[in-house]
């Protein structure tokens, strides 16, 4: 009998187990389900980076080397805290933000991030937030090039917000879109000038 019960008990077990697995989303579906959902998309011109595709790879896979090069990322601007496997703890001390991303997906010419934070950047909020990067090399007169598109999807916690986000959309989303740019032209420089250091050291 009592190996009956060890038998039942390890059979609930492996149910459980099972159950728990499938029905828990990975950090992939939870990203196209906040792509699919998104309270706020948008989607940045390419940007034209004059490095090679190996440096702009290792900046995508090392971010916070980023406030290591030079001054071009104040602590006021960005501070990031490095948690293992592809983890990060985020601030922005000007913006009020705080939260966590991790880098979920990674694919040749392809870079997925997923994060969730809080911000109070036009008013306090919580959600959840993908960055896409896709990049091709070009070619222009001069030299080789690496053209990069962005794409960020914002999703918001809160149902309120996410109407009142939506609303206010004519107002939000030039804001959104001049901070993002702010920080694309900002790691635009830094990977230039690792480029630049890594091309006068051969």
């Amino acid at each position: 009998m009592r190996s009956l019960y060890c038998t039942i008990f390890v059979l609930l077990l492996y149910v459980l187990c099972i159950t728990h697995l499938y029905s828990e989303p990975n950090q992939t579906d939870s990203a196209h389900d906040i792509i699919e959902n998104s309270t706020i998309t948008r989607i940045q011109k390419p940007l034209a980076v004059h490095t090679d595709s190996e440096t702009l790879e290792y900046f995508i896979e090392h971010v916070e080397e980023l406030t290591k090069h030079g001054r071009d990322f104040s602590k006021k601007d960005l501070i990031l805290e490095v948690k293992g496997n592809g983890r990060y703890g985020i601030q922005m001390p000007s913006k009020h933000v705080t939260g966590e991303f991790t880098l979920i997906e990674r694919q040749p010419n392809k870079a997925i991030y997923l994060g969730h934070g809080n911000a109070s950047v036009f008013f306090n909020f919580s959600g959840s937030v993908v960055l896409e990067i896709n990049y091709s090399t070009q070619k222009d007169e001069k030299e080789f090039y690496e053209e990069v598109n962005t794409a960020v999807h914002l999703k918001f916690d809160n149902a309120f917000f996410a109407f009142l986000a939506k609303t206010a959309s004519p107002i939000l989303n030039p804001k959104l879109d001049k901070l993002i740019n702010k920080f694309s032209t900002k790691t635009k420089k830094v990977v230039e000038t690792a480029y630049a250091n890594k091309k006068g050291t051969k």
